[in-house]
């Protein structure tokens, strides 16, 4: 156990180390949303004081071994904030990470009442710090209005509080931004494209975990969400082929995009406003237009993509406009049938060059 662990040398520590960050190279923006998913995973770890000292106690151990982890966080906090350009929730994270780092020293140290003070500060400071944390939170409800005389009663008249959250259409050819209005309450919403009048449906829920699993032509994403509005959880996973990145934290809020067939689309974190594509891991769109599905071209290509594209910075980016815009390519193609046929033309030139190439 480390021995008389004062908040403030921890501090002043944290400081010397924040000195020594340059988060201004890769923009502030990138820094503040680095900062929020590792704040995000430091704070989910972090273990509720002990109520009583004793020998060997776990909480105490875990403290302390989450202390280098809360230094170096409370760094990044610190570095982020001298940024003359920092926005006012960086201020908010660092005050929630610097109460959660005075709580774990105290607790490392045995002064259980100062940590359980500070641990308590620190979740109002984590909740009060979270950009979209209240458009979920609800007013209590008003008790029905009771008349003793008559033993009548009825609810509270008043419609329920909403908020205005930017969404995108996820039906093919439209993809227009829109603001939409969002009823806490209520984790799935039936909309209408005021573009393309076209209907989808959208689920809510607050995000508890993100997984990753990186896998050879995608990548699988499962997710673990509390449902708004209720008290139930939900399990979402799908593989995705495009390779983009789709930064999120603990308790951001999250929409999942589906059309009316129940297809899912886009998945939106409305807190940092970041939003994801869903390329299916198989999606070879213009040469599936061109020689249909399941035909034997589609490996040379699909091959190519993996073994050659994938590994290069423009060859991701050509990747991630060809699964946006893709689609609506394609179908524009099966409308055209002499267009069809060109395309197929030249797609068969190039799957000649990739068979030569060994991609097959």
């Amino acid at each position: 156990m480390c021995a008389a662990l004062q908040p403030e040398e921890f501090f002043q520590a944290a400081q010397a180390k924040a000195a020594q960050m340059d988060v201004r190279r890769s923009g502030i923006p990138a820094a503040l949303e680095r900062l929020r998913t590792d704040a995000s995973a430091l704070f989910a770890r972090i273990p509720e004081p002990p109520l009583y000292r004793r020998a060997e106690d776990p909480a105490r151990k875990a403290a302390e071994a989450l202390l280098p982890e809360a230094q170096q966080v409370l760094a990044q906090a610190i570095a982020v904030t001298w940024a003359p350009e920092a926005p006012p929730v960086a201020h908010g994270i660092l005050a929630a990470v610097q109460a959660h780092a005075e709580a774990l020293c105290h607790t490392v140290d045995g002064r259980l009442g100062p940590a359980e003070e500070a641990w308590r500060r620190a979740l109002e400071l984590e909740r009060a710090a979270h950009p979209t944390r209240s458009l979920v939170t609800q007013a209590p409800a008003a008790p029905p209005v009771f008349d003793k005389a008559t033993g009548a009663s009825r609810y509270d008249p008043r419609e329920a509080p909403q908020a205005k959250v930017k969404l995108v259409c996820p039906n093919t050819g439209c993809k227009r931004i829109g603001d939409y209005a969002f009823t806490p309450s209520h984790a799935y919403h039936r909309y209408v494209c005021p573009a393309c009048n076209t209907p989808f449906l959208a689920y809510f829920g607050e995000l508890r975990t993100l997984e990753v699993e990186a896998q050879r032509s995608s990548n699988r994403y499962l997710f673990t969400v509390d449902e708004v509005g209720g008290g139930s959880s939900a399990r979402i996973d799908f593989e995705e082929a495009s390779g983009a990145e789709f930064p999120a934290a603990r308790r951001d809020l999250l929409c999942f995009l589906y059309t009316e067939a129940r297809e899912l689309k886009v998945v939106v974190n409305i807190t940092n406003g970041r939003l994801m594509w869903i390329s299916p891991a198989a999606s070879c769109f213009l040469a599936t237009a061109a020689f249909g599905e399941g035909a034997p071209e589609l490996v040379a290509f699909r091959a190519f993509r993996d073994d050659v594209l994938r590994h290069h910075g423009l060859g991701r980016a050509f990747i991630r406009g060809y699964y946006r815009y893709g689609p609506e390519l394609a179908a524009w193609v099966v409308r055209h049938p002499r267009v069809k046929m060109g395309v197929r033309e030249a797609l068969t030139l190039v799957h000649r060059g990739l068979t030569r190439s060994g991609h097959t």
